[in-house]
């Protein structure tokens, strides 16, 4: 029971990061552009995943990551967000350090435990 219940805060907080993280997409440091918050995503994904891992093996370990991927590509759309972000090549920064920072580093620590067998 408390595994699930934890399980699902880690959703919520993938789902908090997904607002935050798109939110805060835009911002710029004079007139330079500053995506600082795909790097955090990157970061934070890898660490919401560990968690989730040790709480189940199964594939509910990518709740986490799937609820980002839902809020930010929702983000992305006229109807929820304010559409800006569909031609931004921040976006695809954010969904790329997003995504592939999680997925390479789930790839070797899978390989990892192939290994080790």
């Amino acid at each position: 029971m408390t595994s699930r219940l934890e399980l699902g805060i880690l959703v919520v907080s993938g789902l908090l990061l997904g607002i935050l993280t798109s939110a805060f997409l835009l911002v710029r440091i004079g007139s330079w552009p500053f995506p600082i918050t795909a790097v955090i995503a990157g970061i934070v994904n890898i660490v919401i995943w560990k968690i989730a891992a040790l709480y189940t093996r199964s594939a509910w370990q990518f709740a986490p990551l799937i609820a980002w991927l839902i809020v930010t590509v929702m983000a992305m759309l006229p109807i929820f967000g304010n559409g800006s972000l569909l031609t931004d090549w921040r976006l695809f920064l954010l969904l790329g350090l997003g995504l592939a920072a999680p997925a390479f580093y789930i790839s070797n620590s899978r390989m990892r435990d192939l290994t080790k067998l």
